[in-house]
């Protein structure tokens, strides 16, 4: 019994083996194989450890740094040389801008200084046109009041022209002319407003 046991075991090794072998030699026709690959297994077989592999991050190596190539440093020189043109052109408009808005400023100056002077001058012009209008009006009232009977006189001086009017005009007129309109005045109120003339007809001949 045993013996045959034995016979059974012995016959699956062999069967085993053949089988291996035919599947390793298929492996190595293949290309699948190599005799490294044969003598790892066989050393396996034997009990022996394979030899360690070295690990792969010590066999790594960090890839060449890539070089640009002429078209890269070509087109790299045209984009900066293309910046540096934009960039000039932006200063130069800013510059042109910057003088245009000083020129601006200068003229509006300019024509307000000219706007002001003509409207000085022309400010000029009327107070002297309005000093000859009240000068030319001034003669003809006195020639007016000079001309006029003395009681008439007295009575539209008193009434109707202001005491500083009425000073000018007595100052201004012929003394002769002038004392008759005095004497014009005869009853008490004339005389207080004859005399208030005269007072200040007096306190400027004194200045």
């Amino acid at each position: 019994m045993l013996k045959r046991l034995y016979h059974g075991l012995a016959l699956i090794a062999l069967i085993n083996l053949f089988a291996f072998s035919g599947l390793v030699g298929f492996l190595v026709a293949s290309g699948r194989l190599d005799g490294a690959r044969v003598r790892q297994i066989a050393d396996v077989l034997q009990g022996k450890a394979p030899a360690t592999q070295p690990a792969a991050a010590e066999s790594f190596e960090a890839p060449p740094v890539p070089q640009p190539s002429r078209a890269e440093i070509a087109e790299n020189q045209a984009k900066k040389e293309f910046y540096r043109l934009v960039g000039e052109r932006l200063e130069s408009e800013i510059r042109q801008r910057q003088e245009l808005n000083e020129s601006v400023q200068l003229e509006v100056l300019r024509r307000l200084e000219e706007i002001e002077r003509k409207n000085q001058r022309f400010a000029q012009e009327r107070a002297a046109f309005q000093e000859q209008s009240r000068q030319e009006g001034f003669q003809q009232v006195l020639d007016m009041y000079s001309q006029m009977e003395p009681e008439l006189a007295k009575e539209l001086l008193k009434t109707t022209i202001k005491d500083a009017d009425v000073v000018r005009i007595l100052m201004e007129m012929d003394p002769n002319r002038r004392k008759n309109i005095i004497n014009a005045c005869q009853d008490e109120t004339d005389r207080l407003w004859i005399r208030r003339i005269l007072d200040q007809v007096q306190k400027i001949d004194e200045r």
